[in-house]
C-alpha cells in the first residue's frame, strides 16, 4: 500500500513538475485568444441629430458633398466611431455590416452615399416628397484603419428627429 502510495506522488510530482514549460505557453494563448475576443466586439449606431424634443431639423449640404456627423451616439462598442467628425474607424480586420438610413429634407429629395477611404461604396436615394425615407446596407470587408462615412450629396437636404436618420455598422466576424 505505502508503495502504492509513494508510486502515485512520484506520479504526480513527475507531471506537475513537467507542465511548468507548458503552462506559459497556453496562458498566453488564453490571453491572445480572450484579447482578439475583447477586440472583436466592434458595433456602432448613431443618429443624425442629437434632439429629445422630436423636433425636425433639417440638414443641408450647399454647393459641395457635406459630410454627415452623427451626433446622438447610440452605441459605440470599440470606439471605432467618432461623432465629431462623422467617421467610423475599423478597430479591427474583418467583415462588416454597414447600413444608412435617411428622411428626405423640405426640398422633397434625399441623395447621399456612403464612402470607404474616399470612394463611394453605396447610396441612398428618394424623390417621393418631404419625411419620405431611404435606406441601403453593405456588408464589406474593411482593414484595420479604413475610414467610412456618409456624404450628403451637393444640393441635397437631410431631415432628422434624433432616430430616423442613422448610420449603424457591426463586425460579423474578424479576419
Amino acid at each position: 500500500m505505502r508503495s502504492s502510495l509513494f508510486l502515485v506522488v512520484v506520479l504526480v510530482c513527475g507531471l506537475v513538475s513537467a507542465q511548468p514549460s507548458g503552462l506559459p505557453e497556453r496562458v498566453q494563448k488564453l490571453e491572445t485568444d480572450n484579447n482578439m475576443l475583447v477586440k472583436s466586439r466592434v458595433a456602432f449606431a448613431a443618429a443624425l441629430i442629437n434632439n429629445s424634443t422630436n423636433q425636425w431639423t433639417t440638414v443641408e449640404a450647399g454647393g459641395t458633398d457635406k459630410t454627415l456627423e452623427f451626433k446622438r451616439v447610440i452605441t459605440n462598442i470599440g470606439n471605432g466611431y467618432d461623432p465629431a467628425t462623422g467617421y467610423f474607424t475599423a478597430p479591427i480586420k474583418g467583415l462588416y455590416y454597414i447600413q444608412v438610413t435617411g428622411v428626405a429634407g423640405p426640398n422633397g429629395e434625399l441623395n447621399a452615399g456612403m464612402k470607404k477611404n474616399g470612394e463611394t461604396i453605396f447610396a441612398i436615394y428618394q424623390k417621393a416628397g418631404t419625411q419620405a425615407g431611404a435606406s441601403n446596407g453593405v456588408t464589406l470587408t474593411l482593414e484595420q484603419g479604413d475610414r467610412l462615412c456618409v456624404q450628403l450629396w451637393a444640393g441635397q437636404t437631410i431631415a432628422d428627429q434624433g432616430r430616423l436618420s442613422t448610420f449603424t455598422g457591426f463586425l460579423v466576424f474578424p479576419m
